[in-house]
């Protein structure tokens, strides 16, 4: 429980109390567990952020009317902001969104949290270059090796555990071939 966006990263869209609450929604949609970092440590707000101020911007009208409909409907029931609710009441109110956009997939508030966890998920997954994925802790859970100019013959047989596999981003390949980005 926070009030403040903790990254050091300069938002370009959201402004503080929205990256904060951004944190906060996406934090519940890929937890944080012992030893298995989540999507605040992957830093998907700054991947988000990043992704409005750019290519998604057409989505802008959709997270600040968002995140003030998800404001009002935490303060109608709590009478505090999402970011102040405990883990388990942001968890209730994740869960409640999630069912609601199962039941009626019209409701704004549920298309607004399936935008934001397609979001986050392409946040924690995402190479780095994006702003997410910081440390490729979402490559790391899933084993997956990053971008790579190729693969061995030994790598391409079946039963290769990639984790063996030194894991590469973008940058990493640009670096390796004198280049910079």
């Amino acid at each position: 429980m926070g009030s403040a966006y903790a990254l050091d990263d300069a938002l370009l869209f959201l402004n503080p109390a929205q990256a904060a609450m951004i944190d906060a929604f996406t934090a519940q949609i890929i937890p944080s567990e012992a030893g298995s970092p989540g999507a605040r440590e992957a830093a998907v707000t700054s991947y988000i952020d990043r992704s409005l101020a750019g290519f998604m911007r057409d989505l802008q009208s959709v997270y600040r009317t968002g995140l003030r409909e998800l404001a009002d409907l935490v303060a109608g029931r709590y009478s505090v902001g999402f970011v102040q609710l405990s883990e388990e009441q942001q968890r209730d109110v994740v869960a409640s969104l999630d069912q609601v956009s199962r039941a009626d997939p019209s409701d704004f508030l549920g298309q607004f949290y399936r935008i934001v966890r397609e979001h986050t998920v392409q946040g924690f997954f995402g190479d780095p270059a994006y702003g997410g994925n910081r440390g490729v802790v979402g490559w790391k859970l899933v084993g997956f090796p990053g971008a790579q100019w190729g693969y061995s013959p030994e790598q391409m047989r079946p039963g290769v555990d990639a984790k063996s596999i030194p894991i590469l981003t973008v940058k990493d390949l640009y670096t390796r071939i004198g280049g910079t980005r």
